[in-house]
């Protein structure tokens, strides 16, 4: 079968590869469109070590078709259009056993630790997929996995309506929380900070009611000039890795200084560097950092918002390429231009 290949670091291409053999309780897809995130980036640059074992086929959010169900499958059908909840856990260790499922000590991904959606047939379990309503074109299924992680970080973060947020980062991952919140949670006030201007734009045509470029101006102030110093309630961190001006803090410093008494941060960024926190502000605040790592259970959610229209994912999706340019689509979001935020591949 044809398929995107990352053959080495930075060598993506597509090649041939073997078709795969689905077990009783799996179907096989074909994949019709495949996300390219900020977890692909970092497997495409070498960064995932040996967890990840070249030639690999990535794409872990991913829809397409079944063309062929298992002997033990029963809840799907040729034909169906579906999307495909990446998570393998082993419902067996501790943290799945406490409903931590996605953060299984052998939590292995479609995608990343088995072949994905940049090939041109999946087999997945049955367990692992949702259906897509006809209202929702199949370019837009990667934002499914997405929004799910939206609601996963809200939910982590108890946001309830009418709260003050903050999100820091308005990447991929920001402005998809950003349209989950603007849509679903229906917040006071909502702060963005970003350094890019087109992000910025993005934002504020999602919902945001103020957005700060924090080259232009100081973000902590910014937010609690808004907030009359009481600060917000909760505060969204998703910039995973940064450059720092001389003389700027780390986001999560930032975002101990923005919250309230009492307040919440989330931290949803995978950014490898070590974070210097002002502990005695944190204690004094009696306030809560809390880790957000991928979704459990929120693939429904996000597939009724989207069915019904409240979701804004084609602003999201700033390219849609065919899998045959693969190797374009990665160099682009490689060298981060500012007018790129999701690229989906027409497998």
């Amino acid at each position: 079968m044809k398929a995107g290949i990352l053959y080495d670091a930075k060598d993506i291409r597509v090649g041939e590869a073997p078709m795969p053999q689905i077990k009783p309780d799996e179907v096989l897809i074909e994949s019709q469109a495949a996300g390219i995130c900020g977890t692909d980036l970092h497997i495409y640059r070498g960064e995932f070590g040996a967890r990840v074992s070249f030639p690999a086929i990535q794409g872990h959010e991913f829809g397409g078709i079944i063309v062929e169900v298992g002997a033990e499958v029963r809840d799907f059908k040729v034909g169906d259009r579906v999307v495909v909840d990446p998570i393998i856990s082993c419902h067996s260790c501790p943290a799945c056993l406490t409903g931590h499922i996605n953060a299984c000590r052998s939590l292995k991904l479609l995608g990343v630790d088995l072949d994905g959606g940049y090939g041109q047939y999946v087999a997945v379990p049955a367990s692992h997929l949702f259906a897509l309503p006809d209202s929702v074109p199949m370019h837009q299924a990667p934002m499914v996995e997405m929004y799910a992680l939206g609601h996963h970080i809200l939910q982590r973060g108890q946001v309830q309506p009418g709260e003050t947020v903050a999100l820091l980062g308005s990447g991929k991952l920001g402005l998809s929380i950003l349209d989950v919140l603007c849509h679903s949670v229906s917040p006071g006030i909502t702060i963005v900070t970003d350094l890019q201007r087109f992000r910025l734009e993005t934002a504020q045509k999602l919902g945001a009611d103020f957005a700060f470029n924090i080259h232009e101006t100081d973000p902590v102030e910014q937010v609690l000039e808004l907030t009359d110093g009481v600060g917000v309630d909760c505060v969204i961190e998703a910039v995973g890795h940064y450059h720092l001006a001389e003389g700027q803090e780390a986001p999560l410093a930032q975002a101990v200084k923005m919250i309230r008494s009492g307040g919440r941060v989330v931290t949803a960024g995978l950014g490898e560097q070590l974070s210097a926190v002002h502990f005695k502000t944190l204690v004094l605040k009696e306030a809560q950092i809390i880790a957000s790592r991928v979704t459990r259970g929120e693939f429904p959610r996000a597939i009724q918002m989207m069915s019904r229209g409240l979701l804004h994912p084609d602003l999201l999706i700033t390219d849609v390429k065919p899998l045959e340019e693969i190797t374009a689509a990665f160099a682009q979001v490689d060298q981060e231009d500012p007018c790129t935020i999701k690229v989906v591949l027409e497998i």
